[in-house]
């Protein structure tokens, strides 16, 4: 079984769930273990040249043995030719595994790839990738500045400068793969790999091999991980520095993780009950559908602000119609918005979340053409409101609100609205890991709010 190290890297990668002398496919898994392994090697090193060289041109030379041992194994599994048939036309028809056959060859033939370090830049000041980009040697560190300096004096301009950020990372970039980062290529391709594979386990009529963090037992299935093992997604957020555009300043954010166990979390349960007249077990949806799910949650929330006056932003994560990863999020700005879901998504597509539920208070006000990018919070007819919207990879959003209604100390909720589609920018990073396709209709609004209510 594969397991993952306190610093969050997988020993090994896609092993055989029990004892590997009892799998007749060992010494392909092996291979892959062993790309997995080097890719690791190279993420460790990527400040260092010489060492980064070595260990990435290792897992692309490993990666190709990956196909080789497999057909030299093709006794064992039946109907092999016409299988790995389907499997060669599909693999040849992706231009970065062609590009990781070249790219072995020349190692292999001709020496070193021409890889060489680079310095990106971009401007996010909407929850869509739609920023300028500058990519530029890692020796010309004036580069950011100089996009900083090309925001335009104008309506965007100064949304920019007041809730963008300042994206600048580090990049190994091969001459003949432009615009592919070499640990995301060789990443991407792993998980090509890995899914054959687990084809190969299936051709033989063997469980498919699963990926196991044997600290917590959880086990990562088969998603929008695409192959890749949880640890290979996300990973260029070490070699990234973000800097908030309004101070100039890096922005960071504090990540506290609590975990219950079973005999914590049964503890809170007479808590809630007592005091909010709510039964843990009955939060969620008998059904299971996502939509029902966001029901019985804004009713449950309902009952909490009824009692304290306030509700905590939250989502939850989901698959399969079951809760999987529950956070808070606490926003100092507006800005700090469009990272903090960006990792969320990054979060969902490592655990294979094809659900989100999101339940928060916001400011929501009519869409003002004359000042198209001004917040909700800051509009004369503004509305303070409870929310929950519910999206999936697969169905259509759900959105719920009840207007806050307060006088002096005392608030109440009024009756619920519900809202089927309708624009929510905020998840725009979750369509994209989930290769959703952004409605059209959500170009109507200013990219740089969260939704059709234009809530902030």
């Amino acid at each position: 079984m594969s397991d993952e190290r306190a610093s969050g890297d997988f020993d090994s990668g896609m092993a055989w769930d029990h004892d590997e002398n009892q799998c007749p496919l060992a010494a392909i898994d092996r291979r892959l273990d062993d790309v997995h392994r080097f890719w690791h090697q190279a993420e460790r090193a990527y400040f260092e040249p010489d060492e980064f060289r070595v260990a990435i041109q290792a897992a692309i030379q490993t990666a190709r043995q990956v196909s080789f041992v497999l057909q030299k194994n093709k006794a064992l599994i039946p109907d092999f030719d016409e299988w790995y048939k389907g499997w060669q036309a599909k693999l040849a028809a992706i231009p970065l595994m062609r590009w990781m056959v070249e790219a072995r060859n020349q190692i292999e033939k001709q020496g070193d790839l021409e890889a060489h370090s680079f310095v990106s830049a971009e401007i996010v000041a909407s929850h869509l990738d739609e920023g300028p980009k500058i990519q530029v040697p890692a020796k010309l560190s004036d580069a950011p500045l100089a996009l900083v300096k090309s925001i335009p004096d104008s309506l965007v301009g100064q949304h920019i400068k007041k809730d963008g950020v300042l994206r600048i990372r580090r990049r190994w970039i091969e001459n003949s793969l432009p615009d592919t980062e070499l640990l995301e290529a060789v990443a991407t391709a792993y998980g090509h790999l890995s899914q054959l594979v687990r084809s190969a386990h299936e051709q033989m009529g063997l469980v498919a091999p699963v990926s196991t963090n044997v600290n917590t037992g959880e086990q990562f299935v088969e998603g929008d991980q695409e192959g890749r093992l949880p640890c290979m997604i996300g990973h260029e957020d070490a070699r990234t520095l973000d800097v908030w555009l309004a101070t100039g300043k890096p922005l960071e954010f504090e990540v506290i993780q609590k975990k219950l166990g079973k005999k914590e979390a049964l503890a809170e349960g007479p808590k809630l009950e007592k005091r909010y007249g709510i039964n843990p077990s009955t939060m969620y949806a008998d059904s299971g559908k996502l939509h029902d799910h966001a029901r019985s949650l804004f009713g449950a929330a309902r009952k909490m602000f009824e009692k304290d006056g306030y509700h905590i932003t939250m989502i939850i994560l989901l698959r399969n119609g079951k809760p999987i990863d529950f956070r808070e999020l606490r926003p100092m700005e507006h800005g700090h918005k469009f990272m903090m879901m960006r990792t969320l998504a990054r979060q969902a597509q490592k655990i294979g979340a094809d659900a989100a539920v999101m339940i928060s208070e916001t400011w929501s006000a009519p869409a003002n053409p004359a000042a198209p990018y001004m917040r909700a919070v800051d509009s004369p007819d503004r509305k303070e409101l409870m929310t929950a919207t519910a999206v999936s990879k697969d169905g259509d959003p759900i959105y719920l609100s009840a207007e806050i209604l307060r006088e002096g100390k005392k608030f109440t909720l009024a009756d619920t609205i519900e809202h089927t589609n309708g624009a929510h920018f905020a998840f725009a990073p979750l369509y994209e890991v989930w290769k959703k396709p952004i409605p059209d209709h959500w170009g109507e609004l200013p990219k740089g709010t969260d939704s059709v209510r234009k809530d902030v």
